[in-house]
């Protein structure tokens, strides 16, 4: 006789609705960790006894805390734990038509991509797997299956409508009937979906993780508390929630974790910001708060000291007063006090070394600066080339997107970016423009001081006027920055005005999808999404742009109406060689270039007066363009 479905699903129904693990016949999850040190198993690689489901490798150990304490505690983790599973095994074990997911956990850090749980990959166009987790403010839950999917997987990121709360135990849940994605914050529903329906899809080569967001080329570990994580493979309805809240209320009154103490370290050296004739700005982050100080003065005696007025992490200064064209001296200093630190560390100032600062120069007064682009992924390559930059003595260095390779990675920034670039930076303020690879993450606006919205602004140094902007948002006429632009070109009174944004509107490069692979006829030979803003470098005859995107060098001719002019044009430049994996150009040569070359690089350009000439370098600091604009 043929069991009836439908009563096979209420029976499913009704056992969830029980306690977990309180009865017999109740269904038995998949996955299933409580978080304690009973159950941590040391070792060269300490893991996690399960309750259900293969061991857990951590990462590394959690805090420590009293015995007494709920769950275990991570902080400063490099990478998420990983279930001691095989490919094989995970395929067979991990839910394929529906699910619940159930954790209690703390949050200390906000992040875009949190996850307590993920077995994914995201990466391009390709999205497929599963993971409950957290951004800045919000839980979250992420899904791929068979009635969403769009070719090569699409996910789902369905956003609660409450925030979470840092600190806090909160118990989170998701679940899934094959139809309806629903996700819970305490026992209450906060958000639901039916854009996804069918089997689940998962990463061929899946694999699976607790405490963190991690895929093929992401990783976000998770700070904060683990105290339980279950994972079925039935869908649970909105009684087993709450009785699961109420089956757990004393979690619900464990006082809110304050910040862990830490050793105090200073995570980013001191680098410079926004710097005119009579102000400079100086930042830097420490992995404590702290009332930072900033000690400075014409000479490496530094005897003047400004106190910021409140504790912070990120730190900034500015110094005002100044002369034009002045060299000045100065040093940071962060007190380490308080519960935020390790008592063995309390009473300790880290000071950073003395370093120096040039404020900007008159308007006739001739300057230099340097150009580069895309110093993600390789601070090997971007480190020597931020050395070389420094040693010609720029005023002022403008990178042109693509700072780092994975925006969300606060890592990336430390230690790539501004590690990599510390030679420059820590001596000449920065002017950068949102590439693709910050997903215009909250990191970028955390380290940055630049004028609001920070994403498009202008600064003027000597004769020269720039204006950066972004074009990962649309810049098409009527838009807030082609508006914005239009009426800063036209009141423009600078000799020379330079533009400058991450995707290029003339390139030969080979990886843009309708290009040298397809007929060339109906090759774009460029970014359509910054083409709009050429009727602008036309119409205001901006003389240069300047951009990223693509790994390598190229000059056009100068360019008017699309087409190359011998005068009276626009010169545009891909100079996106600062640390990414090269790429080559196309093998057809459109009429609009001039020079192309393969190879890491940086620009190096001087003004005086009606002479504007750029220098390309490579990485061995061999010459191998050079071109002179005059007016």
């Amino acid at each position: 006789m043929r069991a009836n479905p439908m009563l096979l699903r209420t029976l499913s129904l009704l056992a969830l609705a029980l306690p977990a693990f309180a009865h017999p016949s109740g269904p038995e999850p998949v996955l299933a960790y409580d978080f304690s040190k009973a159950a941590i198993v040391p070792g060269e690689k300490p893991t996690l006894k399960s309750r259900f489901g293969p061991v857990l490798e951590l990462s590394a150990l959690p805090l420590d805390e009293p015995v007494n304490g709920k769950g275990l505690r991570f902080a400063g983790l490099k990478e998420a734990h990983r279930l001691t599973a095989t490919t094989e095994e995970l395929a067979k074990l991990l839910p394929h038509n529906e699910f619940t997911l159930a954790a209690w956990i703390t949050i200390d850090q906000p992040a875009q991509y949190g996850a307590i749980f993920s077995a994914l990959d995201d990466r391009g166009g390709v999205e497929r797997g599963l993971a409950l987790g957290y951004n800045d403010s919000k839980p979250y839950i992420a899904l791929a299956t068979a009635g969403g999917d769009d070719g090569d997987g699409k996910l789902t990121y369905l956003t609660s409508s409450k925030p979470w709360k840092k600190g806090q135990v909160h118990q989170l849940v998701a679940t899934y009937d094959g139809t309806v994605l629903t996700l819970f914050l305490d026992g209450e529903p906060v958000a639901t979906s039916r854009e996804q329906s069918g089997e689940i899809l998962w990463p061929q080569a899946v694999q699976a993780w607790l405490g963190g967001y991690r895929d093929s080329d992401e990783n976000f570990p998770h700070a904060g508390r683990l105290i339980d994580f279950r994972l079925y493979s039935a869908c649970a309805n909105p009684e087993w929630v709450k009785h699961d809240l109420e089956h757990h209320e004393e979690l619900m009154r464990q006082p809110v974790d304050t910040p862990p103490p830490v050793e105090p370290v200073i995570v980013v050296q001191p680098y410079l910001q926004w710097i005119t004739q009579t102000e400079a700005t100086i930042r830097w982050e420490t992995n404590f708060p702290c009332a930072g100080i900033v000690s400075w003065g014409e000479s490496a005696e530094v005897g003047t000291e400004i106190v910021e007025p409140e504790p912070r992490t990120f730190h900034e200064v500015k110094l005002t007063g100044l002369e034009p064209e002045m060299l000045y001296y100065y040093k940071t200093s962060s007190p380490a006090e308080g519960d935020s630190v390790l008592v063995s560390h309390r009473g300790t100032r880290l000071d950073s070394a003395v370093s120096t600062l040039q404020t900007a120069n008159k308007p006739e007064t001739p300057f230099g600066f340097v150009v580069l682009s895309d110093t993600q992924l390789q601070p090997d390559i971007a480190a020597p080339l931020a050395k070389a930059s420094w040693d010609l003595r720029p005023n002022f260095a403008v990178i042109a997107g693509d700072l780092v390779d994975a925006g969300n990675a606060k890592w990336q920034w430390e230690k790539q970016f501004f590690a990599a670039l510390h030679p420059l930076v820590s001596r000449v303020p920065f002017y950068p423009v949102l590439g693709n690879h910050e997903v215009n993450t909250n990191y970028y606006y955390d380290y940055m001081s630049l004028p609001a919205p920070e994403y498009f602004y202008t600064f003027t140094y000597g004769n020269t006027q720039f204006f950066m902007l972004d074009t990962n948002r649309d810049v098409k006429p009527g838009t807030e920055q082609f508006q914005w632009l239009d009426r800063e070109l036209a009141a423009s009174q600078a000799r020379w005005k330079i533009c400058v944004h991450h995707q290029p509107p003339f390139s030969s490069d080979d990886d843009y999808g309708n290009n040298w692979k397809a007929p060339i006829k109906r090759a774009t030979l460029g970014d359509t999404s910054s083409q709009p803003l050429v009727e602008l470098y036309d119409k205001h005859a901006v003389d240069l742009v300047w951009c990223g995107h693509v790994h390598s060098y190229e000059r056009t001719w100068l360019i008017r109406g699309g087409k190359p002019v011998e005068k009276d044009g626009t010169l545009y430049m891909v100079t996106g060689g600062a640390g990414g994996i090269l790429e080559r150009p196309g093998p057809y040569r459109p009429g609009f270039q001039r020079h192309v070359k393969q190879g890491h690089h940086f620009c190096y350009v001087t003004v005086n007066g009606s002479e504007f000439e750029i220098k390309a370098y490579d990485l061995e600091g061999r010459l191998f363009d050079q071109v002179t604009l005059r007016k």
